[in-house]
Order: structure tokens, then sequence, then C-alpha cells
């Protein structure tokens, strides 16, 4: 089963994605601050990793670039989403190079998670 992870510290925050994924048989963890996340990352089997990162752009202990950046080098095949509210061209120089799937709104809509659900498809990383 593929693992997503939600950091956050507001989990009503992706409620709508976390259902969506879940569905897609996705098994849903969250970690509340980017530390965890990382102490999560570092502590998963090997052999095993975490599919999909879904962050908020404001964390607590560090921000979402930062925390993007410890993730590839950790686990170069966890696939990472945004939470934000950046312009398009500020979200593209923020994170090109990174491999930043796409930026999803900060309280995510129905069809908000349909278009991350189109996205993954269309990659694979559902299957």
């Amino acid at each position: 089963m593929k693992r997503v992870v939600f950091v956050s510290r507001d989990k009503d925050q992706f409620a709508v994605v976390e259902q969506m994924l879940t569905r897609k048989n996705m098994r849903a963890e969250w970690s509340g601050t980017g530390k965890d996340l990382l102490s999560l990352l570092s502590n998963t089997p090997k052999g095993e990793w975490i599919d999909l990162v879904i962050m908020d752009q404001t964390l607590p202990d560090m921000g979402s670039r930062p925390l993007v950046e410890a993730v590839i080098a950790q686990s170069p095949m966890t696939n990472c989403v945004v939470a934000g509210t950046m312009e398009k061209k500020e979200f593209h120089d923020t994170f090109e190079g990174y491999g930043v799937l796409m930026q999803i709104p900060q309280h995510p809509k129905e069809a908000d998670a349909r278009d991350l659900e189109a996205h993954l498809d269309k990659i694979g990383a559902l299957s």
C-alpha cells in the first residue's frame, strides 16, 4: 500500500484530499512539523518509502522549500505537493528543480482534490 504523509497542524485542512487518497488505496499519516516528517523518513525501513508528502506552505519549524530540499535529499522518489497561496511565477521560481508536483490551495475543496488526483494519475503515482 502506498503512503502519503500530510504535514500540517490542522488535520481538517486536508480532509477532502485525504478522503480521495484513501479511496485510491493510499495509507494516510500525519506529521505536525517538518522535523517530525524528516524523522519519519529516516526511520522508514530500507526498501520502503513515503510515496507522497503534502505539506502546508507555513509550518511551525521550517519553510516549505527547505523541507522539500530535505525530503528530496533523504528520499528522492518521494513526490511533494505544497498547499499555499503563492502566485504561479513565485511558486515556479521557489520550487523549480525540486520536483514539486503542484501547488494546491491551503484548504482544498473537492475540485482541488480531483485536480490532484488527475495529476497523480497522469504521472502514475497512484498505480
